[in-house]
C-alpha cells in the first residue's frame, strides 16, 4: 500500500511516517515552506522524499490513504485532490489505530507538561528491559536520535495531545489510542484556540479517562488538583496509583540538581507506599523532571518489573532534544535550546536552570510560536515568567497579523513592562544586532525557547561568543 502523508514534517508526522515505512507502506509526503530539523533530518534517513505541494503528486503516485496533519485545512489543493480521486483521508492519530494498535497495549502520557520526556524514559526503559517496544514521541530521544519505532513487543507508547486529530477530525489526539496505562502529568489551561476555558479542557481529559481499559492502570500527579478533580469519576476497576511530593503513593522527598563539566545531573530520594526508601540519580534538569520518572517509576513496578531493574537503567537515559538541551558550555557560557512555551513551562526551566547553574546573568531569546501563545491569554503570565531573565530577546512569531488585534498578543506591551521591571528588553529584527551576548559577565547563561528550532538566531550567538 501507498501511503501520501501531507504537512510531513511535522514532528508527530515523520515519526508516523517511520511507522508506515515500518508497517511496510510506500511512503510519500508533502510539505510547504522551509523545512526545518529534526523532523527533516529525520525524513531524510528514512529515504523519503519531501515533494512541494501538488495535485499531480497524487495523479502520479495514486496512494492509497492520505494521512493529513492538524495543520492542514480543507483547502489545501492535496486534500481537495484526493477527495475527488477517492483517496480516504486519515489523520495521524486514526492511523495509528487502525495500523498499530490492533495487536498492543499502548501506554499513554498526557498533560499539559512533560509528556514528551515522559513518554521517551518510558519508551527507552522498556526497550532496555528487554521488552523491544513500539513508541511515537514528539521529540528526537537522545538515545535512538529518533522519534518512533516499530518493536515486536506487545506495548506501544505514545504521547496523547489533547489537540484536535485534523480539520476533518476534531476529537483530541489521545481519544485514539486507548490507552491499557496512562500517566497523567499535569493539567493546566492551554490551547485556547481550540477550548474556551479549563472546564473544557477538564471534560476532554474526563473522556479520555473514560477510554482506558477496564483492567488498565492510571498513574497521576497528585498534586495537581486538577488531576484530582478529573478522575472523581475513574471506573473503579481501573489501578489508580499516585505520585507527587506532598501527596501520592510515591513521594519526592529530596531533590537537588547541579551542572558540572557541561553536564546536569540530579539525586532524589523518595519513599513508596509501603514507607521503603529509594534513591537514584539521573542526567536530566530539576524537580519536573524527577516528579515525571517517578511516574515512570510507578507505572513500570506496578505493571510487574522490578525496581532495581529500572533504576539500575534509569542513569544511562540520555533525554530528548531540545529539552533543556545543553548546545554549548564552556568555563563563560552555557547555551541551552528548550522548546518551552507554556508560561509555567517557561517559569519552572528559568527558575530550575538559575537555581542549578547559577548565572551572573541570564539572557533569554523566547518567541510566542504556538496558536495559543500568539494570543494575549498568556500576556501577563509571560512577563511575570519572562523577568526571571536580565536580558529578554522577544522574536514576532510567524502569521501574527492572522490573530485579531484585539485577541493578539502584545509583544511591546511586554516589553515597556519587563523594561519597567528593570529588565533590558527588546523585539529581534531583521536588522537587530545580538551584541548584548557578549560582555565582561564570567557566566552566561543563554536559553532559547521556542516551539519551533530558533536556528538563525542558535548559530549566531554561538559565533559571537566563540569569538
Amino acid at each position: 500500500m501507498r501511503a501520501y502523508f501531507v504537512g510531513i514534517c511535522g514532528i508527530g508526522m515523520s515519526g508516523v511516517a517511520g511507522l508506515a515505512k515500518g508497517l511496510g507502506f510506500e511512503v510519500f509526503g508533502s510539505e510547504i515552506g522551509q523545512l526545518y530539523p529534526p523532523a527533516s533530518d529525520l525524513l531524510k534517513d528514512l529515504g523519503i522524499e519531501i515533494l512541494a505541494p501538488k495535485v499531480e503528486n497524487l495523479r502520479n503516485l495514486k496512494p492509497d490513504i492520505l494521512v493529513v496533519g492538524n495543520t492542514i485545512s480543507s483547502d489545501h489543493p492535496e486534500v481537495v485532490e484526493a477527495r475527488k480521486l477517492g483517496i480516504p483521508l486519515l489523520s495521524f492519530p486514526e492511523f495509528i489505530e487502525h495500523y498499530t494498535l490492533s495487536e498492543k497495549k499502548s501506554l499513554v502520557v498526557a498533560g499539559t507538561h512533560g509528556k514528551t520526556t515522559t513518554t521517551a524514559l518510558l519508551a527507552y526503559l522498556l526497550e532496555v528491559l528487554g521488552q523491544s517496544p513500539s513508541f511515537l514521541v514528539g521529540g528526537i530521544v537522545n538515545n535512538f536520535q529518533k522519534n518512533y519505532h516499530l518493536g515486536h513487543g506487545n506495548w506501544l507508547v505514545i504521547e496523547g495531545d489533547e489537540y484536535p486529530s485534523a480539520f476533518f477530525n476534531r476529537r483530541a489526539k489521545f481519544f485514539h489510542y486507548k490507552p491499557y496505562g496512562l500517566i497523567l502529568t499535569s493539567l493546566e489551561f492551554d490551547h485556547g484556540d481550540v477550548y474556551k476555558d479549563l472546564d473544557a479542557l477538564k471534560e476532554t481529559f474526563r473522556e479520555l479517562l473514560s477510554k482506558m481499559d477496564k483492567d488498565g492502570f492510571l498513574v497521576y500527579h497528585a498534586d495537581d488538583p486538577n488531576i484530582v478533580n478529573i478522575i472523581s469519576d475513574l471506573p473503579n476497576s481501573v489501578k489508580r496509583i499516585s505520585y507527587g511530593r506532598d501527596k501520592g503513593d510515591y513521594r519526592l522527598l529530596e531533590h537537588k540538581s547541579t551542572f558540572s563539566k557541561g553536564l546536569f545531573l540530579s539525586h532524589c530520594h523518595c519513599v513508596d507506599r509501603n514507607g521503603k526508601n529509594l534513591s537514584f540519580c539521573h542526567s536530566l534538569l530539576g524537580i519536573h523532571n524527577s516528579l515525571n520518572i517517578l511516574s515512570v517509576l510507578a507505572l513500570l513496578e506496578n505493571l510487574g518489573f522490578r525496581r532495581e531493574d529500572i533504576l539500575q537503567k534509569l542513569r544511562s537515559f540520555k533525554g530528548v532534544k531540545r529539552r533543556q538541551e545543553i548546545i554549548f558550555s564552556d568555563e563563560r557560557n552555557c547555551l541551552i535550546d528548550d522548546f518551552a512555551h507554556h508560561p509555567t513551562a517557561v517559569e519552572v526551566t528559568l527558575r530550575e536552570l538559575k537555581e542549578t547553574y547559577r548565572p551572573s546573568k541570564t539572557i533569554l531569546f523566547f518567541e510566542p510560536r504556538t496558536n495559543t501563545s500568539k494570543r494575549k491569554i498568556f500576556q501577563e503570565a509571560y512577563i511575570k515568567a519572562l523577568s526571571l531573565a536580565d536580558v529578554i530577546a522577544l522574536k514576532e512569531p510567524p502569521n501574527l497579523e492572522k490573530i485579531p488585534e484585539s485577541e493578539r498578543i502584545d509583544l511591546s506591551h511586554i516589553v515597556k513592562t519587563l523594561k519597567n521591571l528593570g529588565k533590558e528588553a527588546l523585539i529581534l529584527d531583521g536588522n537587530h544586532s545580538l551584541s548584548f551576548v557578549k560582555g565582561p559577565m564570567p557566566r552566561n547563561l543563554i536559553v532559547f525557547m521556542s516551539s519551533a528550532y530558533m536556528e538563525k538566531e542558535i548559530k549566531e550567538v554561538s559565533k559571537l561568543i566563540k569569538l
